[in-house]
């Protein structure tokens, strides 16, 4: 069994970015800058903020964080702002949101959208031009591209349907040339759908919930899970057991959230430049 570590690709994409980051900032006098709006108490979504934030510092991007607690409408307000200051080149808005925001999503400029949750970013994704992927997708497929991992004619089962995981990842996959079923909580046999897959995507947000007996000795998995029990974060998988049957797959933690959190930073680079017209 290989294991498809992402701290080495990780690491790569840093270092380049650092450079990059570096060569812009003499050619432009400027930087790029992210800022994080996030409405609640969530504390998960808190703790990424701040763990973002030290992804940023290490390579010389410019952070901003900003929380509104029952202030929808200063909410709003800032997003407005942010998508019209050309000193902001990057936005997150940190989720779960409430239901009078949920359309507030919608209101970020495609341009400075990071993470490819727009429906713009994903409209151009789905016919193939040129925009900012989520993150967590890319990231599969470049653990898939970093190990050599054939793609082309491959049958390939996303279990989990996502607009940040699960449907990006199965396009991307499709531009790849693979053959990709979706699988979900209502697909009949989940258990045959995995049997007979080359590559499985499990981003179903289930702690191991695929067992290693619902896979084939010649599998490549890819787990996005990042569940937390008990203080242990686990994956979708059931590492154990599937490690003992399947010829790859990645860890959890030190897989494809590692490489995740590389390529949003990517991201942020390129939305600077985007923004630049810089190539």
């Amino acid at each position: 069994m290989q294991e498809l570590s992402g701290k080495k690709l990780a690491a790569e994409i840093k270092a380049s970015l650092i450079k990059e980051v570096k060569k812009l900032k003499n050619e432009t006098g400027a930087a790029p800058h992210l800022i994080v709006l996030q409405y609640g108490e969530d504390a998960a979504s808190k703790a990424y903020a701040g763990r973002i934030e030290k992804n940023c510092e290490a390579i010389g991007i410019e952070f901003e964080y900003q929380q509104f607690i029952d202030q929808p409408e200063d909410f709003k307000a800032r997003l407005k702002a942010a998508n019209a200051d050309d000193k902001i080149t990057s936005i997150m808005v940190q989720q779960p949101l409430p239901a009078e925001l949920k359309d507030s999503l919608e209101m970020i400029n495609p341009q400075k959208d990071i993470e490819g949750i727009t429906s713009a970013s994903l409209g151009k994704l789905f016919v193939g031009l040129e925009t900012l992927n989520p993150a967590t997708a890319e990231a599969c497929m470049e653990i898939l591209d970093y190990y050599d991992i054939p793609i082309k004619g491959q049958r390939a089962v996303v279990v989990g349907r996502s607009n940040i995981v699960g449907k990006p990842v199965s396009i991307l996959l499709q531009q790849k040339h693979a053959t990709v079923t979706m699988c979900h909580s209502r697909t009949r046999d989940l258990k045959w759908e995995l049997k007979n897959a080359d590559i499985v995507v499990a981003a179903v947000g289930r702690a191991e919930m695929i067992k290693g007996e619902m896979l084939n000795e010649n599998s490549v998995v890819i787990d996005v899970g990042t569940n937390f029990v008990e203080g242990k974060l686990l994956g979708d998988v059931d590492y154990n057991s599937a490690a003992e049957k399947v010829k790859s797959i990645t860890p959890v933690p030190g897989g494809v959230g590692t490489v995740t959190n590389q390529v949003l930073m990517r991201n942020i680079v390129k939305s600077f430049k985007n923004l630049h017209g810089i190539r």
